[in-house]
């Protein structure tokens, strides 16, 4: 393979590192305005009265918008397509706020300083409600409801087995209870959209979007428009970890060009991205294993409580895909899922990576290590005595996992961490300061939605000159996407990566995609690429057989043309087309409606080595192993890119992250002055091996790696942790103070 397999640069890496790429943000539009949010500063409250009489006075304001000027449409933000039914609670604007940081007003003014100036002379009067913060306090029954009807999203039940049965049967129990925090996702690039409304009626948007078909189904709905003059461009993204995904500034932005007539631009800094867009579900799970006699796990019982915010959005997707994930990792007989979303007054959930995943597995991973503590048993050996194997069958909905090689990864990562030599030192090199702990963790994250409509369409068209064109709505979060896609396009039409250009993420001149989340963009959209490029190589072959006067049998592609099998006689890529064009009065053009036809499991087995100081509370990552099952490694350094990434993102959650509020709500460490993330002196030292064995369905058996690489590093951290100091901590972040306490205890 020329290209498969191979490390490559991301192909529009020299516009990056030069600072020539165009984001967002860098577009400018004649005569565009600048507009800015007014949020609440209260969590739970009724409008009374909005006073915009001295904003309106201020030289340069051009339009204010309260809720009296705003479509009266109930929707979802994350509706996935027309006939989503998710709960719609959320309007543009509304009379009623339901956190801090909710929606209140906005202006467009000449400068973005004006547009601020006025935001502060805007005057309101609040009817403050009573407001809830804790998920389990709002599902008692004498809680104050946020909406009519109780304030219980959702439950969902899930089993396999006869689950209490075998808990009563069990040679052994185990419970614990864990929480996670609110995460800010810290995207370089914060959210950012810029509007404008024809005379015509169309709707135009520009911002980094990773699912701009979906935003143009939700704007369809608030302002009854047809699809078709509703254009949404993607731009370039400077990162998204499932941030840049469903509406939330868009409708404002639209609203105000409709009212003024002109481009309006609504750039959120660091605190409003924090406080107004969304965050990691807060959670907070309960679990219980049964074992029998020989170490096997026989019963699994987990409960989640998901902590919504005020809006629905995609808290029942994740749900959902927690739930499903639960039942792929371990082969037990007796499991049972329960999982409860609930509305309060925090910051919104939303999806970030992993999509509910890194907490199930957190709950997970640490039940497991301390059940395998309680029976006195190696947690390495626990695990392999209890992983699926390849090829088994998911008790739910009775489907094949897949080449799931998740026990050759924990067997590979064992030996690359060196697993048993370092717990059988561990006492010795223990001193009066400090302890040091070995964690390990295992998880699973999937490729796409299938069995739900996972469609992408694809075309590519060759020209004249032998270059191609291909046509995606794909989105790249900044991952390298477009680079994979053009791998394997070159790959099979053998020819070289630069002679294909690429169009995309744009809902008129793009093709439809469901949206790049779900690790769908190498699992979908990589196998699209490969299946139209096999249809583009054949079309070609057709027309090269014609033009040399022989059957299509013996034609083969070889060193970039098309040749006769043991015959001199040859056309290029650029024979053919022209070929096509004078002969046939035709363009060779392929197209492709593609829906994945399954959902493959990324696996993968993580191990982790901390210092613990005793004196102070404050963790050391010193070491991790990280191995993926990935399937095939198409480019093997954007994979370790990805997984590097994550492992910093893991060990965030796991030692620093989080939102915090106090009594009234109000976040306390908005911006990156009190928000503690990793940073680079914060980093192990990592090694990172793959595990590669062809996935059927996958883009030369490929699997998708940038969700699943995240799942195993906060519950390996924190694993470590506790076997550093010999306790049961469970709540992260582990700050310093919750380790002293522990210790102390």
């Amino acid at each position: 393979m020329r290209y498969i397999g191979k490390s490559q640069p991301i192909f529009d890496a020299r516009e990056k590192v030069t600072g020539e790429m165009i984001y967002a943000d860098d577009l400018f539009f004649p005569n565009m305005l600048h507009g800015k949010i007014l949020t609440s500063p209260v969590a739970h409250a009724k409008i009374k009265h909005i006073d915009t009489m001295q904003a309106e006075k201020l030289p340069g304001v051009r339009a204010i918008l309260t809720y009296k000027d705003a479509p009266d449409v109930l929707y979802n933000r994350n509706m996935q397509w027309i006939n989503d039914l998710k709960p719609a609670t959320e309007r543009v604007l509304d009379k009623v706020v339901r956190y801090v940081g909710d929606r209140v007003a906005a202006v467009a003014a000449d400068t973005a300083e004006i547009a601020q100036k006025a935001i502060s002379l805007i005057k309101v009067e609040y009817e403050e409600l009573p407001a809830i913060f804790d998920p389990e306090a709002a599902l008692k029954e004498d809680a104050y409801s946020i909406y009519t009807g109780g304030n219980l999203i959702k439950e969902l039940n899930k089993a396999c087995g006869n689950v209490d049965q075998a808990f009563d049967e069990s040679y052994h129990v185990t419970q614990n209870t864990v929480s996670t925090s609110m995460i800010h996702h810290g995207a370089i690039e914060p959210h950012i959209c810029i509007a404008h409304a024809s005379r015509e009626g169309e709707i135009c948007i520009w911002e980094p979007q990773r699912a701009p078909f979906r935003t143009q189904i939700m704007l369809g709905k608030i302002f009854k428009t047809p699809y078709s003059k509703i254009h949404v461009h993607g731009t370039s993204m400077g990162g998204s970890f499932g941030s840049k995904e469903g509406l939330m500034i868009e409708a404002i932005a639209v609203l105000l060009a409709q009212k003024t007539g002109r481009y309006v631009k609504i750039r959120y800094d660091r605190n409003e991205s924090m406080i107004s867009t969304f965050t990691r579900h807060a959670m907070k799970l309960y679990g219980k294993i049964g074992v029998n006699g020989q170490g096997k796990i026989t019963a699994l019982d987990v409960k989640a409580i998901i902590n919504s915010g005020p809006y629905c959005g995609d808290t029942t997707n994740i749900q959902g895909s927690m739930c499903s994930k639960m039942f792929k990792l371990y082969k037990i007989p007796h499991m049972r899922f329960v999982g409860q979303s609930v509305y309060t007054n925090t910051q919104l959930g939303g999806a970030m990576r992993g999509y509910g995943s890194p907490a199930i597995f957190y709950a997970l991973e640490l039940l497991v290590n301390k059940t395998a503590k309680e029976l006195n048993m190696d947690p390495v050996a626990f695990r392999m005595n209890n992983l699926v194997a390849p090829y088994g069958i998911d008790p739910i909905n009775q489907l094949s996992l897949g080449n799931a090689r998740i026990k050759d990864c924990l067997q590979k990562g064992s030996e690359l961490f060196n697993w048993e030599e370092k717990r059988a030192r561990q006492s010795s090199i223990e001193t009066e300061r400090y302890a040091y702990g070995y964690g390990v963790a295992t998880a699973v994250h999937g490729n796409g939605v299938a069995p739900e409509p996972d469609i992408t369409v694809v075309s590519l068209a060759l020209n004249e000159d032998g270059s191609m064109l291909l046509r995606t709505g794909i989105s790249d979060h900044g991952a390298g996407t477009y680079t994979v896609l053009k791998q394997i396009a070159a790959d099979i039409l053998d020819m070289p990566m630069e002679h294909i250009a690429l169009i995309h993420t744009d809902t008129y001149s793009g093709l439809y995609d469901r949206g790049a989340g779900s690790s769908r963009n190498t699992w979908v959209g990589g196998a699209a690429v490969a299946e139209i490029a096999k249809r583009m190589k054949n079309s070609m072959t057709l027309i090269a057989a014609e033009a040399l006067q022989v059957s299509s049998e013996e034609i083969v592609l070889e060193d970039e043309v098309f040749k006769i099998k043991d015959n001199k006689a040859k056309i290029d890529k650029k024979g053919v087309a022209c070929y096509a064009y004078q002969e046939k009065r035709a363009k060779i053009i392929e197209t492709l409606s593609y829906d994945s036809p399954r959902n493959a499991g990324s696996y993968g087995a993580h191990f982790a080595g901390v210092q613990v100081d005793k004196l102070t509370g404050e963790v050391k990552v010193e070491e991790y192993v990280a191995v993926c099952d990935v399937g095939k490694a198409i480019n093997p350094m954007l994979l370790e890119g990805q997984i590097e990434g994550a492992i910093l993102m893991g060990l965030g959650m796991a030692l620093f992250e989080g939102l915090q509020l106090d009594e009234k709500g109000v976040p306390k460490n908005a911006g990156f002055k009190k928000y503690r993330m990793p940073k680079a002196s914060d980093m192990p030292k990592i090694m990172i091996h793959f595990v590669e064995a062809y996935e059927e369905g996958g883009p030369f058996g490929a699997k998708s790696i940038g969700e699943a690489a995240i799942i195993p590093v906060t519950p390996a951290i924190v694993n470590a942790v506790n076997d550093a100091l010999g306790t049961e901590l469970t709540e992260v972040p582990l700050l310093s103070d919750k380790i002293l306490k522990a210790i102390y205890k």
